[in-house]
């Protein structure tokens, strides 16, 4: 066994600047949740020299990816879990362009030696981690059976802290839209005519900020207002806002 683990620190010794610059290079070109067209080509194109078989689009995301390499003895099913989107307005400020580098280098470092053990290494690319048009592909690939004969999944994700450990309990997260429909009518001259749906999502709004006083430590609710009106002499007749729960 650790003639193994030698090959595998071996061939992370030998690779990790390919890995490196395909960081820096996502990091540079960053894309928001389900729109991450360069970094998926990039990792998959990569896992594809690394000898992967490589299904893209996958799980129902246009830039979600499964690459896979089976070896021909039995053995467990392992799974490296690939973020790789950016936060809108921000860029890679979460590290996702490591997470996916990373990920990514683990499974073809574990594909290297997996012939001699047995088995099948994976790494799927999972997009929208940040909350994209479709939600966060981990669920779709759950959901489409992409987990159902895998032993077990990794990942790590890169941070701040002085300290190296495992994760802690995770958050669950489910997206709510919360709409309103109003009726316009022109501000100044005749605002008894219309109905204002923006006042209700800003009541909706703020009505949250106060149950958020009394909420747990283990939830969450946040969210932002995407539609609010189209001018200010006109009373909005539709509202749409965001939240994570």
């Amino acid at each position: 066994m650790s003639e193994l683990k030698n090959q595998i620190s071996q061939f992370i010794d030998t690779n990790a600047k390919i890995y490196q610059d395909i960081s820096l290079a996502i990091h540079a070109k960053p894309e928001v949740s389900d729109f991450e067209y360069f970094a998926s080509q990039t990792l998959s194109e990569q896992l594809k020299k690394e000898g992967f078989e490589i299904e893209l689009p996958a799980a129902g995301h246009r830039t979600g990816f499964a690459a896979t390499y089976k070896s021909k003895k039995p053995g467990p099913t392992v799974v490296f879990l690939a973020e790789y989107d950016a936060l809108a307005g921000l860029g890679h400020g979460c590290g996702h362009n490591v997470f996916g580098a990373t990920s990514a280098l683990s499974g073809a470092a574990l594909k290297s030696i997996v012939d001699q053990i047995g088995g099948e290494v994976r790494v799927y690319g999972t997009p929208g981690e940040e909350g994209g048009q479709n939600g966060s592909a981990k669920g779709s690939f759950v959901k489409k059976g992409y987990l159902n004969d895998v032993d077990f999944a990794l990942c790590t994700h890169p941070g701040s802290g002085s300290e190296d450990g495992l994760s802690t309990r995770n958050y669950a997260c489910a997206p709510v839209d919360i709409e309103f429909w109003g009726k316009p009518a022109h501000a100044a001259g005749c605002p008894q005519d219309g109905i204002n749906a923006l006042d209700a999502q800003i009541l909706t709004y703020a009505a949250i900020g106060v149950l958020r006083q009394q909420l747990t430590d283990r939830i969450r609710i946040h969210g932002v207002i995407v539609e609010g009106g189209t001018a200010p002499n006109v009373i909005p007749e539709y509202t749409k806002a965001k939240y994570y729960t």
